[in-house]
């Protein structure tokens, strides 16, 4: 069950000094893994890119995010507010920080000519078939919070607490975050 989020001074954040060293090298132990992470983040990316879903319908993306989780020890929660994923990794004792990345696409021809271009179609909610693409990021947020949540998983001798990442679909319509609150977010 995640706990009412309440807000913290930006230095309770930072990893104690219990743990060992100073706060800033406990961040400099968990971002000394950034290396390898990046070798699977381009490819991840790419993959995302080129297969972007509309809101509501992102379960390709979906599950892409819930496999990578589990593979780094994550308690994971999905299909809260329909495609929605939640990644928890608890580490003991310590504040509870949550991250949020948006994972729906536009419906948008790409013209970008990029060799990973989407070059799909979708059905949306009226029925039409549109042409699909990730024109506002959310890509690059499913990816580079995947990413922070292997530093987290791969650096846990350096920080306590828990650590809280939310996968949301629906962004571009506005109705994804009122979705998974609504589907219990809070109370898993």
């Amino acid at each position: 069950m995640l706990r009412k989020p309440r807000v913290v001074p930006e230095t309770s954040a930072i990893p104690s000094e219990e743990r060992g060293g100073s706060p800033l090298s406990n961040l400099n132990d968990v971002l000394n893994g950034l290396s390898s992470a990046s070798l699977w983040q381009e490819r991840v990316y790419k993959d995302l890119h080129a297969h972007p879903e509309l809101s509501f319908q992102e379960t390709r993306t979906a599950a892409l995010a819930a496999a990578k989780l589990k593979e780094l020890g994550y308690e994971v929660l999905e299909q809260i507010g329909r495609t929605g994923v939640v990644g928890v990794l608890r580490n003991g004792t310590g504040q509870t920080v949550l991250a949020r990345a948006d994972m729906d696409a536009l419906p948008v021809k790409e013209r970008t000519g990029l060799p990973y271009a989407s070059t799909l179609t979708a059905t949306d909610d009226t029925g039409a078939s549109v042409p699909v693409m990730h024109a506002c990021g959310h890509d690059a947020h499913v990816t580079c919070l995947l990413g922070a949540a292997e530093l987290l998983a791969r650096a846990r001798r350096s920080w306590s607490g828990t650590f809280v990442a939310v996968f949301q679909p629906a962004e571009e319509v506005a109705g994804g975050a009122k979705a998974m609150v609504k589907d219990g977010l809070r109370d898993r």
